[in-house]
């Protein structure tokens, strides 16, 4: 086990296999290198995704596909292989969700910054879908941009 603070949790213990690589870090981010892949609880399809050198560092990421029955992003060849995937199909995907304080329904997921993860290695990365049809801001309540 591992001891990590986190910002939701404060001082917790997660497997070594949780801690995910981003050798780029993530898009605004680029340096923090490592995060580790937290669930709240069971029966939540939202995660945290809680970097493991700067505490107060977290996203809330889901799996598109729990909300959206077709989600797959436009990826060049070349990026996935940067993760060595040959395909989008062969990645774990996340998506970042933000989530106003004052009004939940009006959260949104960001399908055009999904992030791919290599499950076998346990290296991810933050891409950008080419496809137009992938906005920043999702409207998951309503599914719309």
């Amino acid at each position: 086990m591992v001891e990590l603070l986190s910002k939701p949790f404060g001082k917790i213990q997660i497997q070594p296999e949780q801690i995910l690589e981003f050798p780029d870090g993530l898009l605004g981010f680029e340096n923090f290198k490592e995060f580790a892949l937290i669930e709240e609880s069971e029966d939540s399809p939202f995660k945290w995704l809680q970097s493991v050198q700067e505490k107060s560092l977290a996203f809330i990421v889901i799996q598109p596909e729990l909300f959206l029955d077709e989600y797959k992003p436009l990826i060049p060849d070349d990026e996935l292989s940067e993760i060595d995937l040959e395909s989008v199909n062969d990645a774990l995907k996340f998506v970042i969700v933000t989530i106003p304080n004052d009004n939940p329904q009006e959260m949104t997921a960001n399908l055009q910054g999904p992030i791919l993860i290599n499950k076998k290695k346990h290296i991810a990365k933050q891409l950008i879908s080419r496809d137009d049809r992938h906005p920043v801001r999702y409207r998951m309540m309503e599914g719309t941009n």
